[in-house]
């Protein structure tokens, strides 16, 4: 069959096995009451968030109550909404976005978190501290350009009457608010694609994130101006993860009002626990959709930790209490926000934390229901997160016809490119720079290291940020221990109490190409410059060449090696994985891009031979970052002994 086929089933010669839907978000089981089962709520589109008299987008931070399958639940959302509305930005040239980001809290709520379960070294926390992050923008990294005739005004203003860019080192308190500008074309015309938004502020990412605070972010451009895409119904499909069944989630009484006061989700281990995933805040809605219909979905997975499996199946009955157990394939047209140079077909959309995917799917001719599952290792069996009822009753389709892979692939960004490499210019694609500069390990084990106790009850609370030693750093802690999570051995956290600058520099407008390897299982996300992954290895995303700016990394895949093109934008912006509590708990780096010959940006210092000492390098009382580069340098092996560090 070719790729206009309709709803290609995978695993043909499988037996008639039945399987029924289960888990959280199910369709069948858990919706049923007194009265019998209820009917399913239909799915909607996030509003679209429309700009002002003066053409800037507001968006309030604050406590909202929601309802979630049946329940209320007062959460920090955006705009009073679950989740936050959509920006849409139209295509155009020399586009300049601009966000009043207000923090609608009135005073501070400082909680604890902490790693490995809540066994981990605990730290203590704003929750009601805030800013703003566009995930998956090119745009300046901290403040906006100067632009003659529209310099910032009035409170939310960074000095010098700027705007901020995508500044996540910015900090937006009660009360406050912050005025951001994004100019997508700066540096040529952005890509289109979908992208989202969402607070991006060290500590209280996870807690924000899961509460439902982000949206979509979509930038159109060329490939929506494609007939095929034109006339398909698209939907924007933001699944998150609120812990509405956590043992410490106290949803609202009847009739009882949502203050900051009474908020419902303030635990920070309930981020760690298995959650219903939500679409655009509801459970388990009910598409409706025309026969042979082609559908595009934007999928952005606000979720975290999880990674899912997304499958579609028919199903056996019409409210996906059973379904088919052979999925059907759906034909990827973008990831991350970014257009594919071929088409991806797979009967699973693996959706790791950050992930975004532009799906386009034919519905079958035939009256039918099918089953939108979402699998992961604590839910192998799958949970049904959407149906959808394929009918005469929606009307004639409005588009017929899949488009063209060779129309889609020419609007993908180029795999090659011209730039400078180690000082030379010289053509950048995976097969012609192959040497690596620079490692990236994510959550590096301690050699030797007795696994932790991760038994018995643990309590975050409230906390006092001063009985917390949050600003401080372990002089007296060995040395020859990786901290737990980080990246390169080090955390986030500790390498600002030491006052290092940043913690990995590269000079603008160079490539490089870094390899990027997990313990286990991390996606990696990169703020500012997307990167080209080169070809792999992995099961679960395409095998060729393209752009991403989050990627899952696994033990099992190995070293996965990426090209870096460190464009126009100067400043320092973050890389971390994108399971938002471990961000939260460390496993993050600031990352920073220097002009060139700005040794201030570059250098830490300057050896015996007045060489610079990378600001990613040591300080000489610094032990455990000296380990730390030596297990980096080393891994996957253990580093070789060294006495001066770590004793005989």
């Amino acid at each position: 069959m070719g790729r206009d086929a309709t709803l290609r089933r995978v695993g043909a010669g499988l037996g008639a096995v039945v399987l029924a839907s289960a888990g959280l978000g199910g369709c069948g089981g858990e919706d049923e009451g007194p009265g019998g089962p209820k009917e399913p709520p239909a799915y909607e589109d996030p509003v679209e968030l429309q700009p002002d008299g003066e053409g800037v987008l507001q968006l309030r931070y604050g406590p909202s109550a929601v309802e979630i399958g049946g329940r209320r639940f007062c959460l920090r959302t955006y705009n009073g909404r679950l989740n936050g509305p959509t920006i849409r930005i139209p295509r155009g040239e020399a586009r300049r976005v601009r966000v009043d980001l207000h923090n609608d809290f009135t005073k501070s709520d400082y909680r604890e978190i902490a790693g490995m379960m809540g066994h981990g070294r605990r730290s203590c926390h704003d929750f009601n501290l805030t800013n703003l992050h566009g995930h998956g923008l090119h745009v300046q990294p901290n403040l906006a350009t100067p632009v003659p005739g529209d310099a910032c005004e009035g409170s939310g203003c960074a000095s010098g009457q700027r705007y901020y860019g995508d500044h996540v080192l910015h900090e937006v308190g009660p009360g406050e608010m912050a005025r951001y500008r994004w100019d997508l074309d700066e540096d040529g015309t952005h890509h289109e694609g979908t992208n989202w938004y969402h607070p991006h502020i060290h500590g209280a990412t996870a807690i924000q994130v899961m509460d439902g605070a982000a949206g979509a972010l979509i930038i159109e451009g060329a490939l929506d101006e494609m007939p095929e895409l034109t006339r398909a119904r698209e939907r924007v499909v933001v699944m998150t993860q609120v812990a509405i069944d956590h043992e410490n989630t106290v949803p609202l009484k009847e009739g009882e009002a949502c203050t900051e006061d009474n908020l419902s989700v303030t635990d920070f281990l309930a981020v760690e626990a298995r959650r219903a995933t939500l679409i655009n805040g509801k459970l388990a809605p009910r598409m409706v959709t025309a026969k042979g219909q082609v559908e595009r979905w934007r999928l952005v997975y606000a979720g975290s930790p999880d990674e899912l499996g997304i499958k579609l199946h028919v199903g056996l009955d019409a409210r996906c209490a059973r379904f088919d157990p052979r999925p059907i394939a759906m034909t990827q047209i973008a990831r991350d926000g970014i257009t594919l140079p071929q088409f991806y077909e797979s009967d699973t959309a693996w959706v790791s934390p950050g992930y975004r995917i532009d799906l386009v799917v034919k519905m079958p001719e035939e009256e039918q229901t099918l089953c939108l599952v979402a699998r992961r290792v604590t839910d192998p069996l799958g949970s049904v997160i959407a149906s959808i009822e394929v009918t005469e009753k929606a009307g004639a389709p409005t588009e017929t016809r899949l488009p063209r892979e060779a129309d889609v692939a020419k609007l993908a960004p180029p795999t090659t490119w011209t730039g400078q490499v180690d000082g030379v210019t010289r053509e950048v694609s995976c097969e012609a720079v192959t040497e690596v500069h620079q490692k990236v390990v994510l959550l590096v084990p301690t050699p030797g290291e007795d696994p932790p106790n991760l038994h018995g009850d643990v309590s975050l609370s409230s906390c006092d940020p001063s009985e917390h030693g949050h600003d401080g750093h372990d002089t007296e802690g060995p040395a020859c221990l990786c901290p737990d999570p980080n990246i390169n051995c080090r955390r986030f956290d500790e390498r600002r109490s030491w006052g290092y600058r940043s913690d990995r520099v590269m000079t603008v407008d160079t490539s490089e190409r870094w390899q990027i390897r997990a313990f286990d299982g991390h996606p990696f996300h990169i703020h500012i410059n997307p990167f080209l992954v080169c070809p792999n290895r992995s099961n679960k995303e395409p095998n060729f060449a393209h752009f991403r700016d989050t990627m899952w990394v696994q033990a099992e895949d190995g070293a996965r090696d990426v090209l870096m093109h460190f464009r126009k934008f100067t400043g320092q912006f973050v890389a971390h994985c994108h399971k938002l509590n471990h961000e939260d708990e460390g496993m993050m780096e600031l990352v920073e891009i220097c002009a060139a010959g700005d040794r201030e940006c570059l250098c830490l210092g300057t050896d015996e031979n007045g060489a610079c000492i990378s600001q990613a390098g040591c300080l000489p009382e610094d032990t455990q970052c000296q380990f730390a580069e030596a297990a980096t340098a080393a891994y996957p092996a253990p580093p070789l002994p060294d006495p001066t560090l770590c004793g005989p």
